[in-house]
């Protein structure tokens, strides 16, 4: 299948859904974006959520690929229309088929829906500027000068961060949902025993030098994936 954004062929990945029926998910890795089609992003069990996570960090860069005038549907090649949504707090954007047929949505802008995105609030943008000039913006990886600029110049997006403090305890429960089990009423004790599993190795919850660590340079969403990406790579050891 075509990307809507580029004449690449997009690479197609089977993931687990809910009530043990699959899912495919369409990647365009130069656009860094998926195709979903119709509702089926909804479908996706938490642990081929965390699936896509992993493989945003290890396929994400700086650089932001340019989307084209004018995106068409794999399917039909009919033009997709900008739709704005919004996730808990969190508002986000994607390009829909006018036939239902799905939609395409870049990495970033998946990462948000997923509410694993939060903005810098004030305090924590002037504990940034202590360490750094610069950053990159997430959404379109223009530089954001942080003496002059709370929001992105170009795009006017806030600057965001992974929510690194939500990681640990997420990441543990999205891994023990994962797993194929009967209801089970000893299941909170079970989350409360991975998270504690998780806490060898995720930074201490509180800790507000962690994302900091982070984001000493370029993009802090980039950055904040990359360590998640080593932190789920040392839980599956």
């Amino acid at each position: 299948m075509k990307c809507a954004n580029c004449p690449a062929e997009m690479t197609d990945w089977t993931l687990d859904a809910k009530l043990g029926a699959q899912v495919t998910v369409d990647v365009c890795t130069g656009c860094q974006a998926f195709w979903f089609d119709h509702l089926k992003s909804l479908q996706l069990t938490p642990g081929s959520t965390l699936k896509l996570m992993k493989y945003i960090g290890e396929h994400s860069t700086e650089a932001k690929p340019k989307m084209a005038a004018v995106l068409r549907c794999p399917r039909c090649t009919n033009p997709l229309t900008l739709a704005h949504d919004m996730a808990l707090r969190m508002r986000f954007t994607y390009w829909r088929c006018i036939s239902a047929h799905g939609h395409f949505i870049s990495f970033f802008e998946f990462l948000k829906e997923k509410n694993f995105i939060h903005p810098l609030s004030p305090q924590e943008i002037q504990e940034l500027r202590q360490r750094v000039q610069t950053v990159n913006c997430s959404s379109c990886g223009a530089p954001i000068d942080l003496q002059a600029n709370t929001v992105c110049p170009s795009c006017h997006s806030p600057i965001t961060i992974l929510d690194m403090k939500q990681q640990q305890q997420m990441l543990a429960e999205l891994q023990e949902a994962a797993k194929p089990q009967a209801v089970d009423p000893t299941l909170p004790l079970k989350l409360s025993l991975a998270k504690l599993e998780a806490e060898s190795v995720f930074p201490r919850e509180g800790d507000s030098s962690d994302w900091l660590a982070l984001g000493v340079s370029g993009d802090l969403v980039v950055a904040g994936l990359s360590a998640v990406g080593r932190w789920l790579s040392k839980l599956a050891d």
